[in-house]
C-alpha cells in the first residue's frame, strides 16, 4: 500500500511539472542598433540580420492617411527591438513611432507614440539603451518605452 501511494505521488508530481508553463528568465531580446529596412514593391520589409519580415502597407496608410504620394515615396523604415521584445518602427516624414508586438503570424500595433502632431521627422534614428530606446531626430532626443515618449530634459 505504501509503495502504491509513493508511486502515485511521484507520477502526479511529474504530470504536474509537465503541465506547468516553463519560463526561461531573464531573456534579452534587444537589438543593439536599429535596422534600416527597404520597402519592396509589395510593401514588405526584411530584417535579414534578425530574420524578420512583414508588410508595412497598412501602417503606411495609417501614418500618412489620405496622402497617397507620401505612401508611395516612403522607401524605407527604421526598426529596433527592446529587451522585452517590443519592436519600435518609424521613418522619414513620420510623426509617430509605432510599438509592435508579436501575434500569431503577425505584428500588432500595441501603441502609437506621437512625436509631433504637426511636424514630421526629418532623419529619425534609434539607439538601444539599458532600460529604454533612444530616438534622435536632428538635435531632439527622446526616451521611448512601450508606453510612450519623454523629450530628454522635458516631458513629451
Amino acid at each position: 500500500m505504501k509503495k502504491i501511494l509513493i508511486l502515485t505521488v511521484i507520477i502526479t508530481s511529474f504530470a504536474m511539472i509537465g503541465c506547468s508553463s516553463l519560463q526561461l528568465q531573464p531573456a534579452d531580446f534587444s537589438w543593439q542598433a536599429d535596422e534600416i529596412l527597404e520597402i519592396n514593391s509589395k510593401g514588405m520589409v526584411f530584417a535579414k540580420q534578425y530574420s524578420v519580415a512583414f508588410t508595412v502597407t497598412a501602417l503606411l496608410a495609417k501614418e500618412f492617411a489620405a496622402d497617397t504620394m507620401a505612401v508611395k515615396n516612403t522607401n524605407e523604415v527604421r526598426l529596433i527591438r527592446d529587451k522585452a521584445g517590443f519592436y519600435y518602427l518609424t521613418g522619414k516624414k513620420f510623426k509617430n513611432v509605432y510599438v509592435l508586438t508579436q501575434s500569431d503570424g503577425a505584428l500588432a500595433v500595441s501603441n502609437t507614440i506621437v512625436i509631433s502632431s504637426e511636424k514630421a521627422m526629418d532623419e529619425p534614428k534609434f539607439d538601444q539603451k539599458d532600460s529604454y530606446i533612444e530616438l534622435w531626430n536632428g538635435t531632439e532626443k527622446y526616451q521611448l518605452t512601450k508606453g510612450g515618449a519623454m523629450l530628454m530634459g522635458g516631458k513629451k
